[in-house]
């Protein structure tokens, strides 16, 4: 079977989860999206599909053992995780939860306010790798 070179219209836009804080300091669940362009990113190699790029401020790896519980706090920056090994369970302050497996994605967004309640689910440690965000408005 030949390979496709036809690119699919669902890599025009990619979406992730976010938690964030709204006015009254609630956190909840929501979306964002990134729109992607098909770019000649890494010649000579063929063009594939690329977001904007943000600026970040530093990345680092997260190790939480089985059975970890963070009740209700803010995030502790604003950060991207990204779940390498492992289950985790998020819970925001309106009550919605949402489990995350190796390959979720997750921008924590809640700095302030009420946050969320995080825990590490199943048998095994929790992996992550994280990318500090700068505060937007700055």
């Amino acid at each position: 079977m030949a390979a496709s070179t036809e690119h699919p219209v669902s890599h025009s836009t990619l979406a992730f989860g976010r938690i964030y804080a709204d006015d009254d300091g609630e956190s909840h669940f929501g979306a964002l999206s990134f729109d992607m362009v098909e770019r000649n990113f890494a010649p000579p190699a063929p063009p594939f599909w690329v977001s904007r790029m943000d600026e970040a401020v530093r990345q680092g790896f997260l190790v939480v053992p089985t059975g970890w519980v963070g009740d209700p706090h803010p995030a502790p920056m604003r950060m991207w995780i990204f779940l390498l090994d492992g289950e985790m369970e998020f819970e925001t302050s309106d009550g919605e939860r949402r489990a995350l497996v190796p390959g979720s994605t997750l921008l924590l967004d809640d700095t302030s306010g009420k946050g969320h309640r995080s825990r590490v689910i199943g048998g095994n440690i929790a992996t992550l790798a994280m990318v500090e965000m700068p505060v937007l408005g700055r």
